[in-house]
């Protein structure tokens, strides 16, 4: 089995088929211009993050119970800092590494015991907290490979939010937004 695999529309992905829950990420300048031109969904509004859950629901299933459950379960986890520590790579994608992966993987595992039926990646990959900065032809590119802008890396980042979002026609659109450690009503 492999790793991982990058958040991109599915194969299979009808116009408005596609969610995904991830956590946003703020890449520095350099690594998010990378990022836009070795990514064709990038420039289609997929944000800069580490995915969650993707494939998920259906659009047509985003309700206020499913909102209601996302929201108790994100605000379950503390806000955490993390490092975006370097380049690492897998066959087809190269990425930045997040350390510590245990807030990451608390918050996954959490999420796919909520919702069994959608295994990250349909189950083909295990979960590797990670930000995707370049995929296919892109990854084994050597000008991006050896592009100055990994040498920004190690960089420290706060994940506070998750956020849901949808491929509508032709873009990524952001649905809804979780807050770390908020419980719904609260402060």
């Amino acid at each position: 089995m492999s790793t991982t695999a990058p958040l991109g529309r599915s194969e299979t992905a009808e116009p408005g088929k596609d969610t995904a829950l991830i956590v946003p990420v703020r890449l520095p300048a350099p690594l998010e211009i990378l990022r836009r031109r070795s990514i064709p969904d990038a420039r289609r509004g997929l944000p800069a993050h580490a995915t969650l859950l993707y494939p998920f629901v259906a659009p047509a299933a985003l309700d206020d119970d499913l909102r209601s459950r996302l929201a108790e379960i994100v605000a379950g986890h503390a806000p955490f800092a993390f490092r975006l520590a370097g380049r690492a790579e897998w066959p087809a994608t190269l990425f930045a590494s997040v350390v510590p992966e245990h807030p990451f993987r608390s918050l996954y595992e959490d999420l796919a015991a909520a919702f069994p039926d959608f295994p990250i990646y349909r189950g083909a990959y295990r979960f590797v907290p990670h930000v995707t900065v370049a995929e296919g032809p892109a990854a084994v590119d050597p000008a991006v490979v050896d592009d100055p802008a990994w040498g920004v890396l190690p960089v420290t980042r706060l994940a506070s939010v998750t956020e849901l979002i949808v491929w509508e026609a032709d873009a990524w659109r952001p649905w809804w937004r979780f807050d770390l450690g908020i419980p719904r009503g609260g402060a």
